[in-house]
């Protein structure tokens, strides 16, 4: 049978401190946005059950849940899976696990205007690259419109970003390590920057609107979040060794330019 509306699809980004649900249901798209505190998983909750109240959709006209897959923050990679994961089993809907960094990406996209694959401005590509905490970043490159990956979702210090640029060439750099850090990043890379930029869960709803036309959706059961980085906090020899250099670092004689 052939469908002939797009899918109802619920989406949740929780991977930054930036909390949103999105609901994409015939040509419409809306969004919750939250930012910041604890208690993420009951905000996530309530602002779905707003939203679907306001839309007057129920849960069981969702036809598909998605959610940012990572790499983000743990905890909140674990609480938008977790959720997606109930809702869609308790109706036997399928789940897309939406990479964060490709979510970020394709807000960039939208953000300055590539439209189709005519668009001369093709091929069009962005680096995404977010704070990874602990002296790191997560980053990926991609390129066309729709997207297509040319550097999966990777963990990099920041000394390795100016060789990725220069390997990748990227017309559009998004994301908050541009901003997190600056002094990092090759001047200029002849790139526009959006530092400020987020991805968030309109970018999830529409990306798994495009995944589900291709058959990418899973079981409940089989979703997962994307962690690139298996290490959440420092070891204490780690912290160590960092203050060690910070303070043998702090007294050098500045280099001569």
């Amino acid at each position: 049978m052939t469908r002939t509306h797009p899918p109802c699809v619920l989406a949740i980004e929780t991977s930054t401190e930036r909390c949103s649900v999105a609901l994409a249901h015939g040509s419409t798209l809306v969004q919750r946005r939250w930012t910041g505190g604890e208690r993420v998983a009951e905000t996530a909750l309530a602002m779905t059950a707003d939203l679907l109240a306001q839309q007057r959709v129920s849960l069981d006209q969702v036809e598909a849940f998605a959610f940012a897959s990572g790499p983000g923050a743990f905890t909140g990679l674990r609480v938008a899976c977790g959720l997606v994961q109930g809702l869609a089993f308790a109706r036997s809907r399928p789940v897309v696990p939406i990479g964060s960094l490709r979510a970020l990406a394709f807000a960039a996209g939208r953000c300055i205007g590539p439209v189709d694959d005519a668009t001369p401005r093709n091929p069009f590509r962005v680096m995404a690259a977010t704070d990874a905490r602990m002296g790191q970043v997560y980053w990926a490159a991609y390129e066309g419109w729709p997207l297509r990956a040319l550097a999966a979702a990777a963990l990099s210090a920041p000394d390795a970003l100016a060789e990725q640029v220069a390997l990748w060439r990227p017309d559009v750099i998004a994301g908050n390590a541009l901003r997190l850090l600056e002094s990092a990043w090759p001047a200029p890379p002849g790139a526009i920057r959006l530092p400020d930029l987020t991805a968030d869960a309109v970018a999830v709803a529409e990306l798994a609107r495009a995944d589900l036309a291709e058959g990418l959706g899973v079981a409940a059961r089989d979703a997962a979040p994307e962690y690139v980085r298996n290490q959440v906090a420092l070891t204490v020899a780690q912290r160590k060794g960092a203050e060690a250099g910070s303070r043998q670092g702090s007294s050098r004689e500045p280099e001569s330019r």
